[in-house]
C-alpha cells in the first residue's frame, strides 16, 4: 500500500517537475524574444519623430515586464506608423517629381536643343522620372541641379544667349562642383566621371545642359535604388514586427488553454489522491482495499498519460512556434547587419570629400566643436590652421579644370602624408583646406607647418609640358580661453588673409 502511494506521489512529482521545465523554457524564449524586439525596433531609429516616441514608449514597457495586454496596444500603434512610411515616402516623391517635372518642362521651352539632349530629356520626363518613389539624401543635390537648370534655361530665355557666343566657363565650374558633392558607387560613379570629363571638354551652354540631364538621370536612378532598398529593408521589419505580434498573441493564448486544461488534471489527480487517501483509510477488507486501490491508480493511471500528452504536444507546439521565429528572426538579423552596414558606408561617404578622399566640410564641423568642447572643458594645445593653394583660379583658366581636380588631388596626398596620425586634416572647400593639431603650442607648430609649406613648393607640377611651381599660403593660431569656433576660426582666417596680402607662400601666425 505505502509503495504504490510512493509511486504515485513519484510520478506525481515528475509530472510538476517537467511543467515547471516546460514553463522555465517557455519564459526563457519569450525574454530572448523581448530582448530581440527591443533591440529590432532601435533599427527604426531616425525614420519619424512620433514613431521614434512609440518605439521607446515600446522598450520601456518591455523592459518593465508588463502585461501583453497593456503591450498590444503599443504594437499596434507601431505597425500602424511603420505602415505610414510609405505614404510620407509617396508625399516626398510627389515634391521631387513636381520639381524636376516643371524644370524639365521649362527646358523643353527652349529653341534650338540638340536633337540628342531632347530625346534625353523626353526620355527623363517620360520614364526615369516615373520611377521615382521616394526621396534620399541626394534631394537637396537634385534641388540644386533643378536651379542650375533654371539659371542656364533663363540665359537663353532672356535673350542673353547667344548663338555665336555661348562658352559659360561659370556655369560648367558651378556643375563641376556639384557634381563632384556626389558620392555614388560603381558604374553610377563612372557614369559622373564621364559626364565631368564632358564638361571639362566643353562648357558650352547645350553641352552643360545636356550634361546637367545625365546627371539628374543618375540621381534619379540611385534614388530609385536607395528607395528599393529602403522599402525592401522596412518591408522585412515590418512582416516581422507583425509576425512576432502574431506569435506572441498565439503563444499567450496557447498558454492560457493549456494552463487550464493543466489545471483541470491537476485538480482532478490531486482529488483522486485524496479521495484515496480517505477510502484507504475506511477499507474494512483487503479484498476491497485492493479493488479499491486498482480501480484508482487505473484511473490515475489514465490522467497522468493524458497529462503526459499533453505535456508532448504543449513542448511540440511551442517548439515549432519558435523555430519559426526563430527563422523569420535569423533572416532579418542578417539583412539588419548588411543594411547597417551599408548605412555605416555611406555614413563614412557623406563625410569625404569625393575629389580629394580627405574628410569633407561636415567632418571637419564635427570634429572642430568636438575638439572646442574638449578645449572648454579641459584646457589644452590646440593649433587650427587654414591652408589655401596659391593662383588656383589661373591654374583652372590656363589648364582646364581637369588639371585643377589633379592639382588638389596631389595637394592632398602631400598634405596627409606630412601630417602626424594625431592631426587632422579636410579640404574645408574649392581650393582649402583645414588642419588640426592636438596637444600641439603654436610655437611648436610653426616648424611643421612651415615644412608642409615646403613640400608643397618642391612638388613638381607638369601641365601641357610646362613646369609649373605650385604653392600655398597658411594661417594658424591657437585656441584661447572664451573661444567658440567661430572666433577660433575667424583669428586663423584673418592670419590666412594676412599671409595672401603680403605675397602669398608664407604662413602668418596669430596669437
Amino acid at each position: 500500500m505505502s509503495e504504490k502511494s510512493n509511486a504515485t506521489d513519484k510520478k506525481l512529482k515528475q509530472a510538476i517537475d517537467a511543467r515547471m521545465a516546460v514553463e522555465d523554457a517557455r519564459k526563457y524564449q519569450v525574454d530572448t524574444l523581448t530582448n530581440f524586439s527591443a533591440k529590432l525596433s532601435l533599427s527604426c531609429k531616425g525614420l519619424d519623430t512620433e514613431l521614434d516616441n512609440r518605439l521607446a514608449k515600446f522598450r520601456n514597457a518591455l523592459t518593465k515586464g508588463v502585461s501583453f495586454e497593456h503591450l498590444s496596444p503599443l504594437i499596434d500603434e507601431t505597425i500602424v506608423l511603420l505602415k505610414n512610411q510609405e505614404s510620407v515616402q509617396l508625399a516626398q516623391q510627389r515634391d521631387l517629381y513636381t520639381s524636376v517635372l516643371n524644370a524639365g518642362k521649362q527646358l523643353q521651352k527652349t529653341k534650338g536643343l540638340p536633337d540628342d539632349t531632347r530625346r534625353t530629356l523626353r526620355h527623363l520626363l517620360d520614364h526615369d522620372i516615373n520611377n521615382v518613389h521616394s526621396t534620399h539624401d541626394f534631394i537637396p543635390l537634385l534641388d540644386k541641379l533643378v536651379s542650375f537648370y533654371h539659371q542656364a534655361l533663363n540665359t537663353k530665355l532672356t535673350g542673353t544667349y547667344n548663338e555665336q557666343w555661348d562658352a559659360t566657363p561659370e556655369l560648367a565650374k558651378k556643375l563641376l562642383e556639384l557634381a563632384n558633392d556626389l558620392m555614388l558607387e560603381d558604374e553610377a560613379a563612372e557614369e559622373v566621371k564621364y559626364i565631368k570629363n564632358n564638361i571639362t571638354e566643353n562648357d558650352k551652354l547645350d553641352a552643360l545642359l545636356k550634361a546637367a540631364i545625365n546627371i539628374i538621370s543618375v540621381v534619379v536612378k540611385n534614388i530609385t535604388k536607395e528607395r528599393q532598398s529602403a522599402q525592401s529593408f522596412l518591408a522585412s521589419l515590418n512582416q516581422t514586427l507583425e509576425d512576432l505580434h502574431h506569435s506572441i498573441v498565439s503563444t499567450s493564448k496557447h498558454s492560457k488553454s493549456m494552463g487550464v486544461e493543466f489545471d483541470s488534471l491537476n485538480k482532478s489527480i490531486e482529488s483522486k489522491i485524496k479521495n484515496l487517501n480517505i477510502q484507504t483509510q475506511n477499507a474494512t477488507s483487503i479484498s476491497s482495499l485492493k479493488e479499491l486501490v486498482d480501480n484508482e491508480l487505473k484511473s490515475l493511471s489514465q490522467d497522468f498519460i493524458a497529462k503526459e500528452k499533453l505535456e508532448r504536444e504543449d513542448r511540440e507546439t511551442l517548439i515549432s512556434s519558435f523555430d519559426q521565429i526563430n527563422s523569420r528572426i535569423g533572416s532579418l538579423e542578417s539583412k539588419l547587419t548588411k543594411y547597417k552596414k551599408r548605412l555605416n558606408e555611406q555614413r563614412f561617404k557623406s563625410l569625404l570629400d569625393s575629389l580629394t578622399k580627405l574628410p569633407n566640410r561636415a567632418a571637419f564641423d564635427e570634429r572642430y566643436n568636438h575638439e572646442v568642447h574638449l578645449f572648454n572643458v579641459q584646457t589644452s594645445d590646440v593649433t587650427l590652421a587654414v591652408i589655401d593653394v596659391d593662383h588656383f583660379k589661373s591654374i583652372n583658366d590656363r589648364f582646364g579644370h581637369t588639371a585643377g581636380d589633379i592639382t588638389l588631388q596631389v595637394i592632398a596626398k602631400a598634405l596627409l602624408k606630412s601630417i602626424r596620425k594625431s592631426d587632422f586634416i579636410a579640404r574645408y572647400g574649392g581650393e582649402e583646406f583645414v588642419l588640426l593639431m592636438p596637444n600641439t603650442t603654436i610655437d611648436s607648430a610653426a616648424a611643421p607647418l612651415e615644412k608642409l609649406r615646403k613640400v608643397i613648393k618642391s612638388i613638381p607640377f607638369k601641365f601641357r609640358d610646362k613646369q609649373i611651381e605650385i604653392t600655398i599660403s597658411l594661417g594658424a593660431t591657437q585656441f584661447k580661453k572664451g573661444d567658440t569656433p567661430i572666433i577660433a576660426f575667424d583669428r586663423a582666417d584673418d592670419a590666412l588673409y594676412e599671409a595672401k596680402n603680403t605675397g602669398r607662400d608664407r604662413l602668418c601666425i596669430s596669437k
